[in-house]
């Protein structure tokens, strides 16, 4: 598995253009069978946005997606504790990809890049762009993306986790992690929208990141103990910290 997902990387790598007309055959109704999987793919990604040629495809588990309004054009997908992101111009991606349904992404014509620790997929990013990589355009490049294996719906169960646990290989998967308390750095409205600063006994943080636009932005932070549930990312621009980035209010209100 891994000899082939290196000479399918080789293949990645030597691109001289990208195709963005995203050929290829159309959904079909039995899924492509992956050629490697998530987490070799996070292992070799060299760190530079790159262009896809070849004939590479993951499957997965869905984790997360834009149900709850914190992952805007997003999905999560985890398969054997790796995780990756794709970026997707698409609404109301939870009605046909809710969590724990098992996918496989053909990644022909799209483009692998990283962001906050964690592996993506999409399109090549516009020059500028401060993203590594851009969003699949419409749902007609996404269906010829991203195969839904059937309808059973079997959700991850996120591991347990102190903040001594977690590293980097961790991020973009879904982890709940215990022996937190809130811990904010100065007086302000303890409402959940931007980034909430915890902490565990031996001061350790982890910091909470929740959108303005998600459905639970402006609920009230409890305080004491908790767990907390969500995609884990690192903050790699100078900060050095680990993020939790929660999929609903369900995920912040964990005793």
């Amino acid at each position: 598995m891994r000899l082939s997902a290196l000479v399918c990387l080789a293949a990645l790598t030597l691109a001289g253009c990208y195709d963005s007309s995203f050929d290829g055959p159309r959904r079909d109704a039995e899924p492509q069978p992956a050629t490697t999987d998530i987490g070799t793919l996070c292992a070799l990604f060299a760190g530079t946005t790159t262009p896809v040629t070849g004939d590479i495809s993951v499957a997965g588990r869905i984790t997360a997606n834009d149900r709850g309004g914190n992952f805007y054009r997003t999905l999560c997908i985890e398969h054997e504790g790796a995780g990756m992101e794709l970026r997707v111009a698409v609404e109301r991606l939870g009605n046909d990809f809710p969590v724990g349904c098992s996918v496989t992404l053909r990644l022909k014509g799209l483009a692998l890049g990283r962001y906050y620790g964690v592996l993506q997929a999409g399109t090549m990013p516009a020059a500028g762009s401060g993203y590594a990589t851009d969003c699949i355009p419409s749902k007609a490049a996404l269906d010829l993306a991203l195969v839904r294996n059937g309808t059973q719906l079997d959700p991850i169960e996120p591991p347990i986790v102190r903040l001594a646990e977690l590293t980097p290989a961790r991020c973009g998967t879904l982890v709940r992690v215990e022996g937190l308390r809130y811990a904010p750095e100065e007086v302000a409205p303890a409402t959940w929208s931007g980034y909430t600063r915890f902490a565990d006994d031996a001061g350790a943080e982890l910091y909470v990141y929740v959108s303005p636009y998600a459905d639970f932005a402006d609920e009230e932070v409890p305080v004491g103990r908790r767990s907390l549930t969500g995609i884990l990312q690192y903050d790699d621009r100078g900060k050095g910290r680990f993020l939790l980035k929660p999929r609903d209010e369900n995920d912040c209100n964990l005793p």
